[in-house]
């Protein structure tokens, strides 16, 4: 019976978070809570691959608050270890229907490390929207803990990418550059890799083109990119390529990268 109370309660938790009297105070706090308190409920807290724990480590929102381990228990009652991260996740809830003394504020905090959630607390608060409202960690609630010894050898590095973090920190890189810069070249057969349209550049007063950031590999493996105009290659098309050498860069996975201006292709 205890547990069908608890069921309950948790439902009714649910619905007053989702509830029409309850509004996030901007998307991301929504679409952060949704993310992180998905993997508690359905993975343990783990993150379920190493792209998504990229995409929301990359985007957990830095506070203006200095988070270190001191201020997150002096301010909020909760301990966390120096390599974890702290995030808060706010909204607004309306209990009734007189005027800002009915408003409260409600926050959900995740601890959050590079495996996955080790926490999550829903804040104690005192206080509403008329008088004012801070964090009372006397009534702090914790929702989960991530138990121990949980699978997350999906997220540990294969031995390649070790090597490729290695060399990278020693400024190593894979393959070679075309040309030198500043250098027009004759590339010769190359293929699309990929191609995304990534703004607008101003062309006179009252016109805009489309820019397109373009992938492409020469005969020998070498990566190019191009950042400009819409390249008349679907992925997979090869052309001949001729372009000016604008710099020499190593990307993000180690690679050498010749970025190239000006380019123009020919039919094989």
């Amino acid at each position: 019976m205890d547990n069908f109370y608890t069921a309950i309660n948790s439902s009714m938790r649910l619905y007053q978070i989702l509830h029409e009297d309850f509004d996030w105070d901007s998307d991301y706090d929504r679409d952060m809570y949704i993310s992180l308190k998905g993997l508690v409920n359905k993975n343990n807290g783990v993150f379920k691959s190493k792209k998504q724990r990229d995409f929301l480590l990359k985007n957990l929102t830095k506070s203006d608050i200095e988070r270190t381990p001191q201020t997150v228990n002096e301010l909020f009652g909760v301990r966390i270890d120096s390599d974890e991260k702290f995030v808060i996740l706010s909204g607004m809830a309306r209990w009734a229907n007189y005027g800002a003394r009915s408003m409260v504020s409600v926050r959900h905090a995740f601890v959050v490390d590079n495996i996955g959630v080790v926490k999550h607390v829903k804040l104690g608060n005192k206080g509403n929207l008329r008088d004012g409202s801070s964090p009372d960690p006397s009534k702090n609630k914790v929702e989960f803990v991530r138990p121990e010894n949980v699978d997350a050898s999906h997220l540990e590095k294969t031995e390649d990418e070790k090597k490729q973090e290695f060399k990278r920190a020693l400024g190593m890189s894979e393959g070679e550059y075309i040309g030198k810069e500043g250098e027009r070249v004759n590339i010769g057969p190359v293929e699309m890799i990929f191609s995304k349209h990534v703004g607008y550049s101003q062309a006179g007063t009252y016109h805009e083109t489309m820019r397109f950031w373009n992938m492409l590999k020469d005969s020998e493996g070498r990566i190019i990119y191009y950042t400009g105009k819409e390249l008349p290659l679907e992925r997979g098309e090869k052309a001949n390529l001729t372009a000016r050498v604008k710099k020499h860069l190593v990307s993000k996975k180690g690679e050498k990268v010749t970025v190239v201006k000006n380019p123009t292709l020919k039919e094989i």
